[in-house]
């Protein structure tokens, strides 16, 4: 049996995913399984991926009898038979060494641990502010050892950048009963089930960006989305009396709208209550200061102000006994 198994959904990937083979065949760990799972694509994808695997019987080639991301990946994952499983994406470069050093570190570590690295964006065309300041954030929150203090503020492990134990994989159901954007779904599960995450101080994948990427183009990966299923999980698994949902921007406005369709009662506070007389979608505005930790409090941050500020507004929490990733979390 393979020491690796690498899970690939694939869907019109044909400019990109000979690239993306290549890497896989220079890692230095050479005992590794592809599963290439093509989920219905009409370019030449599928015929790019037969040939790789006429010549390399480590790479293995499935038809996705269902359709979409989740459906293949759960095809993919009843196929693996590695020791270690991991992710990878069809328009990704692994650097030579990903591998070796993902299952040297798996090998010295307690059960359910996952390991991760560093990820770099690269593109024929530069990189937005955006991506750039994503990037930095989920490379500095896992060095940091804050993945899941951040959880509900972004997926913290990028679905191609991750190698675990096939044992644990399969302990924790797979693939299986995710909904999307399963990615992020998937990374509450690893911090639901209280997974250690270890990370290199290495970059582990080169992350291209591209038009054509599913996550720009399918409304699974909308921000409405992503905001639907992290309340939904912190509603799930964060026992709270009383809720507080701080912030008068986008992302508190939608995580309200949010909370009211989803029947959950909160107190919505904000820095300056003063310009809200009338509320936010009909919803009184309260002045933080009035703020007090008790049993059951919990508290939702929908802003995400620069350093500076950012300690300023931590100092007053733990004034108030309020501790990060326990008490209260950014959005």
């Amino acid at each position: 049996m393979p020491e690796v198994s690498l899970l690939m959904p694939f869907y019109l990937a044909e400019d990109f995913i000979a690239e993306a083979l290549a890497s896989l065949q220079q890692q230095s760990l050479e005992d590794w399984e592809l599963i290439a799972v093509d989920d219905h694509s009409s370019d030449g994808s599928r015929k790019i991926v037969e040939a790789f695997a006429e010549r390399d019987p480590r790479i293995r080639l499935f038809l996705n009898p269902g359709n979409g991301i989740l459906a293949a990946l759960q095809v993919a994952s009843k196929k693996a038979r590695g020791t270690y499983i991991g992710r990878f994406d069809a328009d990704d470069i692994l650097p030579t060494d990903r591998l070796q050093l993902m299952v040297r570190v798996l090998n010295g570590s307690k059960p359910k641990s996952l390991v991760t690295g560093l990820v770099q964006y690269f593109s024929d065309r530069p990189i937005s502010k955006g991506y750039s300041r994503y990037q930095n954030w989920i490379n500095e929150t896992n060095l940091n050892g804050e993945s899941w203090e951040e959880i509900y503020r972004e997926c913290v492990i990028a679905s191609p950048n991750w190698l675990m134990r096939r044992s644990d994989f399969l302990a924790i159901g797979a693939f299986e009963g995710l909904q999307y954007p399963e990615d992020y779904d998937w990374c509450f599960r690893c911090y639901q089930q209280d997974f250690e995450v270890q990370c290199l101080t290495t970059t582990t994948l080169m992350w291209r960006e591209h038009p054509q990427r599913t996550s720009r183009n399918s409304e699974h990966y909308q921000q409405k989305a992503f905001f639907r299923l992290k309340l939904q999980r912190f509603i799930e698994w964060e026992a709270f009396e009383e809720l507080i949902l701080w912030g008068s921007g986008r992302k508190a406005r939608l995580s309200a709208a949010l909370l009211r369709e989803m029947g959950i009662r909160f107190r919505w506070m904000d820095l300056e209550p003063h310009k809200f007389p009338d509320g936010i979608q009909g919803h009184p505005i309260e002045d933080y200061r009035k703020i007090e930790a008790r049993k059951g409090l919990k508290l939702l941050i929908g802003v995400y102000p620069n350093p500076a500020e950012r300690k300023d507004l931590e100092d007053f929490l733990i004034s108030r006994n309020l501790q990060k990733g326990t008490d209260y979390w950014y959005l």
